[in-house]
């Protein structure tokens, strides 16, 4: 433990040198997206609009590897404390399985980034989707945030109000003053307004809601792709994929993951059946729309009071795109009243449109292979970060506490309201955004459980394998990023090696055998995981 303090001593006063070098303490604005894919941007290869994050982009640093935890609870429960989701309490997602490790909800030895920064002197400021408190413990106003959008646990977990409680015109989409992503953008808006008046600097952690489905949006963002979608999701994603390779975003020999069995095959659906496909895909596009318009209206709002310059924005993805479909998942196709895009629809993009949204990668949201945990990574710091520059990356979520804390000159307490507090696991990335270091350095791998999926990522090397099973596969990422070749068989060392370090690292932070834990899995939980495998086409509730 004190190897861990002393480093974190260090890194707190590393910090408070940058900042008088620099000038004053940044101001810190870390925005969260829910299910989006890695190629859901323009600066990740995709044809929707996203002018504000790609501004940011371009004149900052994208990461090729950046990863979450596979699905929304356990990963923000991670990026908030900097600690393996076990270690926090929320190892499976936000229920109570009776155990510490999967409470469902942050422990109090696990400090946020609000406690840490509010007590090193910031404004703490959150707005949006929160979805790691439960039984009235670990709400966002008891663990530091100041200005808090929404103020009942409820909403907070959701991120707003239900799209079923917003107003619509006479079809039945969402009007624009109460729809949920302007909701939180606006009272992002008014807090900073506030913060600004105050002789310290702020942290927002702004956490949107879109694209996660129900797919809702705007009728006049709806229309700007009206027919943008016809092509298909197989089409669509070899044009993504180009635009990748031609943005750098991925090497230029790199080759396509393999296409799932059961994602349908777009030239052999009906005419009526692309029809509605599409439009799915539209109401999505429109999501992401929306989210970046939002990004705009924040950095606008900074430049209005003079703080954009003095500001570190970080955007990242709390895992990727999701491969459940909303109509057959827990009887949801009763829950149709409207059309997709509609406050009375219940659906969501499905398998076959993520397909599209995680190119070039293999899985999905819940799964453990790269499109489940990879997800776009954009830090933007006028004049302390290089305009335009890819590196690799391969943080992970416990990595951004220790980066802001070290930018931030924050000192990282041994003890909280009479608690002591977890050691923090991660490595700070301002290496990696400021001084040109092409990947973070580290002393031991990234591990990952989640449901019984399993993952180790040391170097060049992935070692994954996917619940029920309990076989190991092994994957080098410098030559098989897709994940299409298994290479276990020749490198048993290897295997030993990573898979001796994941048990130790499991023992650590609480992890148990998912097996003990299945039968007390929500039902709607088991639901959720049959949803990801797709009937033929013509069985299913959609058709």
């Amino acid at each position: 433990m004190k190897k861990y303090f002393s480093i974190f001593i260090l890194l707190s006063i590393t910090g408070q040198l940058f900042a008088q070098q620099k000038g004053s303490r940044p101001n810190i604005v870390l925005i969260v997206a829910d299910d989006l894919g890695y190629a859901d941007l323009g600066s990740y290869g995709s044809e929707i609009q996203t002018p504000n994050l790609d501004k940011l982009a371009f004149e900052g640093i994208r990461l090729q590897e950046f990863y979450n935890n596979s699905i929304c609870a356990p990963t923000r429960a991670s990026l908030l404390t900097g600690q393996y989701q076990h270690k926090a309490g929320v190892g499976y997602f936000s229920n109570d399985l009776g155990l510490p490790a999967y409470q469902g909800y942050i422990n109090d030895q696990s400090l946020t980034l609000a406690e840490v920064l509010k007590d090193n002197g910031y404004t703490t400021i959150t707005s949006g989707k929160w979805h790691v408190s439960g039984k009235g413990k670990s709400l966002p106003w008891q663990r530091g945030f100041q200005y808090t959008y929404p103020r009942n646990e409820q909403s907070a977990n959701s991120g707003a109000p239900g799209v079923r409680e917003v107003k619509t015109d006479a079809e039945g989409y969402p009007l624009a003053e109460n729809f949920q992503t302007n909701l939180i953008t606006r009272n992002a808006l008014n807090f900073l307004d506030t913060a600004a008046q105050q002789n310290k600097p702020f942290f927002l952690y702004l956490a949107y809601t879109a694209p996660h489905w129900p797919l809702v949006a705007l009728q006049k963002d709806i229309e700007k792709y009206k027919g943008k979608y016809a092509q298909g999701w197989d089409a669509l994603r070899l044009q993504r994929f180009k635009k990748q390779k031609e943005l750098g975003i991925v090497p230029g020999d790199a080759q396509l993951s393999k296409k799932d069995e059961d994602i349908y095959d777009w030239d052999k659906l009906s005419f009526d059946q692309r029809q509605l496909w599409a439009k799915k895909m539209e109401v999505f596009a429109a999501m992401v729309d929306e989210l970046d318009q939002g990004v705009g209206e924040v950095t606008k709002k900074l430049d209005q009071l003079k703080k954009l310059d003095n500001t570190i924005i970080i955007f990242i993805s709390d895992n990727g795109a999701p491969a459940e479909d909303l109509v057959r998942w827990y009887h949801g196709a009763t829950k149709n009243t409207r059309t997709v895009g509609t406050t009375g629809s219940n659906e969501s993009q499905s398998k076959n449109w993520s397909y599209l949204s995680n190119t070039p990668l293999r899985g999905f949201k819940d799964y453990l292979f790269e499109g489940g945990i990879n997800s776009p990574f954009i830090a933007w710091y006028p004049g302390k970060i290089k305009q335009g520059r890819i590196a690799r990356g391969t943080g992970h979520i416990i990595d951004i506490a220790p980066t802001l804390y070290q930018l931030a000159g924050a000192k990282y307490p041994k003890q909280y309201n009479n608690v002591q507090s977890f050691e923090l696991p991660g490595v700070s990335l301002l290496p990696v955004l400021f001084d040109n270091k092409n990947a973070a350095d580290r002393n031991e791998p990234l591990f990952w459980e989640r449901a019984g999926n399993r993952a180790v990522r040391w170097g060049q090397w992935k070692l994954v394998s996917h619940w029920p099973s309990y076989t190991w596969e092994l994957y080098d990422l410098t030559k098989d990023k897709a994940e299409s070749e298994n290479v276990a068989r020749n490198n048993h060392e290897i295997v030993s090696r990573l898979s001796t370090a994941y048990f130790q690292w499991a023992k650590n932070n609480g992890v148990v055998d998912f097996a003990q834990l299945e039968d007390k899995e929500p039902p709607s939980m088991k639901e959720f995981r049959k949803s990801k495998v797709q009937e033929p086409v013509g069985r299913g509730g959609f058709f």
